[in-house]
């Protein structure tokens, strides 16, 4: 690690479990709670299934469980990814590594915001559920993001960074949500539409 680092596992485990995982929890509820709905109401397979008897024919085949698994490696590598590097640091490059750098040109914050969006749409893509999946995307992929901002917040003796932390997980969890839910019902619309034409 480079010289002026002085992380701390305490500190880093704190932060990830008071600010990563307690809201990340009131997002599984709410997870779990789309899910009773939507096994009580038969949208058991997504609009990019077919149902063939019993056996879901495309590419979601992943339950809640696996599907926020991945979409928290992604959401882990895109920041990590992204923001562990600099293309502007004092006007030179800035390699990967720790501690992160704290300024970033435009482009390379856009460019981390649109790889984060892109991982939820693909860790839903692959889940089977519409709703719950598309929720369980969101939650596990604002909470990997933010496990991965975390690891430079364990560092700061302010309690700046601690704030930090707790507004990406709150804006990328609302923000993701909320994308989820409108394609789930762009979903549900297309799959209405489709059946209303046959």
């Amino acid at each position: 690690m480079a010289a002026g680092f002085d992380f701390s596992w305490a500190q880093f485990l704190w932060i990830v479990l008071i600010l990563v995982g307690v809201p990340t929890l009131i997002g599984v509820s709410m997870v779990w709670v789309a899910w009773q709905r939507e096994r009580a109401g038969g949208r058991r397979p997504s609009s990019d299934h077919e149902q063939t008897g019993d056996r879901l024919v495309g590419l979601g085949r992943r339950g809640l469980w696996a599907t926020g698994a991945t979409a928290f490696a992604l959401g882990f590598l895109s920041c990590a990814g992204w923001l562990t590097w600099s293309a502007e640091y004092d006007g030179e490059f800035r390699g990967p590594g720790l501690p992160a750098p704290n300024e970033f040109p435009t482009w390379q914050v856009i460019a981390c915001g649109v790889t984060v969006v892109l991982a939820c749409f693909l860790s839903a893509r692959r889940s089977r559920w519409v709703v719950s999946g598309g929720l369980a995307a969101a939650i596990g992929t604002a909470a990997g993001f933010t496990t991965a901002f975390s690891v430079v917040a364990s560092t700061d003796d302010t309690g700046q960074a601690g704030v930090g932390v707790m507004l990406s997980e709150i804006g990328w969890g609302i923000g993701l949500c909320l994308l989820m839910l409108v394609r789930a019902a762009r979903i549900r619309g297309a799959r209405r539409r489709a059946v209303g034409a046959s």
